[in-house]
């Protein structure tokens, strides 16, 4: 019996990666093929529980704050060999945040820190930080200050790390880190390869995203500015504007960068399910030309190539421009709509239509 690989990345707003994969799923069996779900993300939302289900191991609930200081729980991943894995957008995601409510400006990354300290508790040699997905644009001082910086602006005062207080950085200390960290290896997934500012930095590109105004997203870039400067030449790799700066933070602690696909990939075993697959099907929310800059759709698409593998990729939505993910791989990019009708409509039936391609691809295979 032929075997069909269903690894997707979410459809935002519709399905997750592990109901996508479902799908997916479903409408091979439909065809008559066997099938293997495996759910997967890009460093930002998901992409602990994609971890922990390829992996096995459990999730751990720590109590916390979103990015605007309103208490909640977000799942901290355990894995068999002790390594933990930390979401960014567990704790300080967007998609916490009501749109009335958000608010660059105070918000901080301040909890993603009890997450990395109960990891810390449990004596994990690995730490893996994914990131993606955040409410935040603080250049990661609220995650360093919740695990031992100090900041001090130009009268000696501490400030609390939210996105209004950059501006005011005078100096940073870095003697009270956790001492911790320098015994664990620090992996952090990055979805893009921003500098922490400039004009493709983290304030000018994803501020707007976030709420920020034009005058907002001056001074958050000003101030991420003279964060660079203070944080050193580690805070000038690629990838340091990621989630409005924690990139820049975690590599201020010594974390190594893997982008996110890429490390989801790895760490959930696709390798090994794709040497058993007859073909791979992939799906994300919009697939355009962009989905091509390193998203999980393309990553799957170039190692299905490199294992000679067909891969089809789904979208909710297809733009005309999708040259760059055949040229990565793909054998197909398909929509799965059923022709014009009410946003409402496609979203609810997404799982419907991801079983219905699924199907009809798998059938014309067999």
């Amino acid at each position: 019996m032929p075997i069909a690989l269903c690894a997707p990345d979410k459809l935002r707003g519709a399905l997750d990666a592990h109901e996508a994969a479902a799908a997916l799923a479903q409408g091979a069996r439909d065809a008559g093929w066997d099938a293997f779900e495996h759910p997967l993300a890009d460093g930002g939302e998901g992409t602990c529980d994609a971890i922990v289900r390829g992996r096995g191991g459990e999730r751990v609930m720590v109590r916390t704050r979103d990015a605007i200081g309103r208490p909640r729980k977000a799942m901290l991943g355990v894995l068999p060999d002790g390594t933990c894995v930390v979401e960014g957008a567990e704790a300080i995601g967007l998609m916490h945040i009501p749109r009335n409510r958000r608010d660059v400006m105070r918000a901080t990354s301040a909890g993603i820190a009890p997450l990395v300290l109960e990891a810390l508790d449990r004596g994990a040699p690995r730490l893996v930080i994914g990131l993606g997905g955040s409410a935040t644009t603080d250049g990661g001082l609220g995650l360093l200050i919740g695990l031992g910086l100090r900041v001090y602006d130009a009268e000696g005062g501490l400030l609390r790390g939210r996105g209004m207080d950059l501006p005011h950085v005078a100096g940073i200390d870095l003697t009270g880190l956790d001492p911790r960290l320098e015994r664990t290896e620090l992996i952090v997934a990055v979805d893009v390869e921003s500098p922490l500012s400039g004009p493709l930095g983290a304030a000018c590109v994803f501020g707007p995203q976030k709420g920020a105004t034009p005058e907002q997203v001056a001074v958050l870039d000003g101030g991420l500015a003279r964060l660079e400067e203070l944080y050193g030449d580690r805070a000038r790799r690629p990838g340091a504007g990621a989630a409005g700066g924690l990139g820049a933070a975690c590599f201020l602690l010594g974390a190594e960068p893997i982008p996110g696909a890429e490390l989801v990939m790895r760490e959930t075993g696709f390798a090994a399910r794709l040497a058993q697959a007859d073909i791979v099907l992939t799906a994300e929310g919009s697939v355009d030309a962009q989905s091509a800059a390193g998203k999980t759709v393309a990553r799957v698409a170039t190692a299905s190539r490199a294992a000679n593998t067909p891969c089809v990729i789904f979208g909710g939505r297809v733009e005309d421009d999708v040259q760059a993910l055949y040229d990565a791989g793909a054998a197909a990019v398909l929509g799965i709509g059923r022709g014009a009708r009410p946003i409402r409509d496609a979203l609810r039936f997404s799982a419907d239509d991801l079983r219905a391609a699924a199907r009809a691809v798998c059938t014309l295979r067999s």
